[in-house]
């Protein structure tokens, strides 16, 4: 199953940073970075809902806040 989420998350990921680099030529490169981590928080979230974990702790979801960021910061 990881393997899956793993090939999954890598097409994922090429497709959105394909479609991020068209769009930034025509949109503000700060509206595709909003838009793009808005997509990915409602994707993560529809997931987390549908893979529900046995227990979720602060930690966690800290982890996850700073990828979050640091994927924005790398983004723009």
């Amino acid at each position: 199953m990881g393997v899956l989420f793993a090939l999954t998350s890598a097409v994922c990921y090429g497709i959105v940073d394909f479609v991020g680099g068209i769009l930034s030529r025509r949109v503000h490169f700060t509206t595709v970075t909003f838009l793009g981590q808005l997509g990915g928080l409602l994707f993560a979230v529809g997931a987390a809902l549908l893979v529900p974990a046995l227990s979720v702790h602060l930690a966690d979801l800290c982890w996850g806040a700073i990828s979050g960021v640091g994927s924005a910061v790398a983004m723009l």
